[in-house]
């Protein structure tokens, strides 16, 4: 199936693309999610994704424009920060490449307004290759790749070192978990001078929904357990009687709201008080959060009118 036209990035069909269905098949034709073919269009890497990640790309480079348009005019500075960026093209399971959402960034109009745009990742092919394409596109020194681990925190520190207090960022981060430290979050929001908004990739809907009923009643899955309230920054989550009752219940559904729910609260502590949450297909959420309410208000009003797939929603 095509791309949707209404996202705007460069696609084409990849013939020896083996459309790979399961983890077992992908996992022998990609290394850290890295093709073994390369892009039809530069010869370089790119990554293995859902074809669900069209409606990741449609949400984030719709409210991305409209961050940038209104707010140019009102702040010294604007940056976008992103974690788990890849290497800027990708191949979806439908057997076509198209850009990723670091080069749906770069190559939206909203990108002039940038201070700095900083994309990272752990993987050093990815970011070596991020950085090749960013250069082919004469986005320098505006757009750079960094090496960074989200869980090792003086790395993402080290890598957004360069942005200003005084400035207002917009930060997306794209893990394939729910293992994302919420320390690293705190850390990041407060380096940027707690004038940041978030929106991040949150996979209860697959990762906690498989596996929040084993973290919370079987001893022997204390790593998952540990994943999970370090994922929350609350090490009482699973001690709570609710969470055990529908543990015990095996009240799959319900857990996953409540941890939806107990997520968007931490937030809240944060400063951060104004949230929302989109469907990504039936696989996971972008939640979005800000301590701003005309932040919230131009994430709703960015999504209300359309759905991914084109459908103009009726009020």
């Amino acid at each position: 199936m095509a791309i949707r036209p209404y996202i705007e990035v460069r696609q084409t069909v990849l013939p020896e693309c083996k459309q790979c269905r399961n983890r077992e098949i992908r996992n022998t034709h990609c290394i850290n999610g890295l093709c073994e073919l390369s892009s039809s269009l530069d010869s370089l890497p790119i990554r293995c994704v859902g074809d669900w990640a069209n409606d990741k790309i449609w949400y984030l480079t719709r409210y991305f424009d409209t961050f940038m348009t209104s707010m140019h005019k009102k702040w010294s500075a604007l940056h976008y920060i992103e974690i788990c960026c890849g290497p800027g093209r990708c191949c979806t399971r439908d057997g076509y490449e198209q850009d990723g959402t670091a080069l749906s960034v770069i190559n939206n109009k909203g990108f002039q307004y940038l201070s700095s745009a900083t994309f990272i990742d752990y993987d050093k092919v990815a970011v070596e290759t991020l950085n090749q394409r960013i250069k082919a596109l004469n986005k320098e020194p505006k757009a750079f790749a960094k090496e960074g681990d989200y869980n090792n925190i003086a790395s993402i520190m080290n890598a957004i070192s360069h942005i200003k207090r005084n400035g207002l960022s917009l930060c997306f981060i794209d893990p394939t978990d729910c293992s994302i430290p919420f320390d690293t979050i705190k850390k990041i929001y407060d380096a940027t001078g707690k004038k940041c908004d978030f929106i991040i990739s949150f996979f209860s809907k697959t990762d906690f929904s498989r596996n929040g009923v084993m973290a919370a009643t079987l001893p022997s899955h204390a790593s998952l357990k540990h994943k999970y309230e370090n994922f929350l920054g609350c090490n009482t989550f699973f001690e709570r009687p609710d969470i055990i009752s529908l543990a015990n219940q095996n009240q799959h559904s319900k857990l996953v709201d409540v941890f939806a729910e107990t997520y968007l609260q931490q937030f809240a502590k944060l400063g951060l008080i104004y949230s929302d949450m989109v469907n990504i297909g039936s696989w996971y959420r972008l939640i979005f959060v800000s301590s701003n309410s005309v932040a919230l208000n131009l994430w709703k009003k960015t999504n209300k009118e359309y759905t991914p797939d084109g459908q103009r929603l009726l009020f």
